[in-house]
């Protein structure tokens, strides 16, 4: 059975990350960190991960805002001048109430968890005769149960879901992140 730094071995990757690959093993460690982190604090996390998207938003707001007034003389103005009020009103509401932004949070993430497995379902009965299509079927339905788990404890799961989800999905992207730099050491390096 092939292992996940063995999937990942390849020249390409060799070549394309050289000597540099320490530098993704770094990532891959300090994302497995942050990852631990969020799950062991998850209400902490939730209300960091609502904050950041707080600012994302005003950020938005206000490039969509310089845009709107670097081209005035553009057809597409009053759009752009619209859609920065209404990133910078969404922006503030959220930084000011970020319960309630982590409630709304809550419910998108539970509805596209729900819409990913259902996906995830179908794409799994189009494989079927294939080797695997039961892995598809099991993400799936697992996306559906966590949606629908996320939504029945609403809204109590929000104060907790979104870091819980942040710091699963930091530990695996981590992982990950280190197993390909481990995999793309240059092979002088690997037989030392």
């Amino acid at each position: 059975m092939a292992t996940v730094t063995d999937s990942v071995r390849s020249d390409v990757a060799r070549t394309t990350l050289g000597e540099r690959w320490g530098w993704l093993l770094a990532l891959g460690i300090v994302q497995v960190i942050a990852g631990s982190i969020a799950i062991a604090a998850p209400t902490l996390a939730s209300l960091a991960a609502v904050l950041i998207f707080g600012a994302v938003l005003l950020t938005s707001a206000i490039f969509h805002l310089l845009h709107a007034f670097k081209t005035r003389k553009w057809p597409g103005t009053l759009w752009y001048v619209l859609g920065g009020l209404l990133y910078a009103a969404a922006g503030v509401l959220v930084l000011l109430f970020p319960l309630g932004g982590a409630l709304t949070l809550a419910v998108v993430v539970a509805t596209l968890l729900i819409g990913d497995g259902v996906l995830r379902a179908l794409v799994a009965s189009t494989l079927r005769p294939q080797s695997g299509w039961g892995w598809w079927l099991a993400a799936g339905i697992a996306s559906v149960l966590l949606g629908i788990i996320l939504f029945i404890g609403w809204p109590a799961t929000a104060i907790w879901a979104i870091g819980l989800l942040l710091g699963i999905n930091l530990i695996f992207s981590g992982a990950t992140n280190a197993a390909v730099a481990i995999a793309s050491r240059s092979p002088s390096r690997r037989a030392a």
